[in-house]
């Protein structure tokens, strides 16, 4: 695409690099966009206290505080799910959310600013109290994040225990995760807002192959 420029300060060249990078977190502002069905739970992932993920914005590894709900990506590698690459457009340009708006690769001073304010949990979207707020909240009393990176970290170490437990830990979310999928008849990739990816993604990275 033909590089478009202004004299008077640098735009956006639609090189995707943002968009291939991953999907943005939901902030509060945002949540009129999934009340509408502009975008749906499907199209969400939650990343759970615990994780260790990659921040786009601050950069690096980091182990997450608090949990976050953001556009998941497609199948294979980060890419946004709305981002086209072979056209270099998005899916939803006029309805993006809060952080693909203030994104701009040159001068990333407005998405430092708004960065980890005002984000959007599951509790946001989900009404607390209802009967699947209490699966959503029986899930991260009986299966943590941070008890399974605590353990994918010992295993990876060489500890035989954490390997076993965390064995245990993961077939059990799994088979919780497919029993919920069957009674309320939902693809395989809503789950990944309901319960946040599962223990076997989580603990991938430390190069544990556990089951799920």
């Amino acid at each position: 695409m033909e590089e478009i420029t202004r004299s008077d300060s640098p735009v956006c060249r639609r090189c995707g690099r943002c968009c291939e990078s991953g999907g943005p977190a939901l902030h509060l502002a945002d949540l009129a966009l999934v009340e509408a069905g502009l975008i749906l739970r499907r199209d969400l992932v939650t990343l759970r206290s615990g994780e260790v993920v990659h921040e786009n914005v601050a950069g690096g590894l980091n182990t997450l505080t608090t949990e976050l709900v953001k556009l998941a990506g497609r199948a294979v590698g980060f890419s946004c799910r709305f981002h086209d690459a072979a056209r270099k457009v998005c899916a939803i340009h006029e309805t993006r959310p809060v952080e693909c708006r203030a994104l701009f690769c040159e001068d990333t001073t407005a998405i430092e600013g708004l960065y980890l304010k005002d984000r959007a949990t599951r509790a946001d979207i989900i009404a607390p109290g209802g009967g699947l707020w209490e699966l959503v909240e029986f899930h991260e009393r009986t299966w943590p994040a941070a008890m399974a990176v605590s353990l994918a970290r010992k295993a990876a170490r060489g500890d035989v225990a954490a390997r076993e437990s965390l064995a245990e830990l993961a077939s059990a979310e799994a088979a919780f995760r497919e029993a919920f999928r069957k009674r309320a008849g939902l693809a395989d990739e809503e789950l990944d807002y309901y319960f946040g990816r599962s223990l076997k993604r989580i603990c991938a990275p430390f190069g544990n192959r556990v089951p799920g």
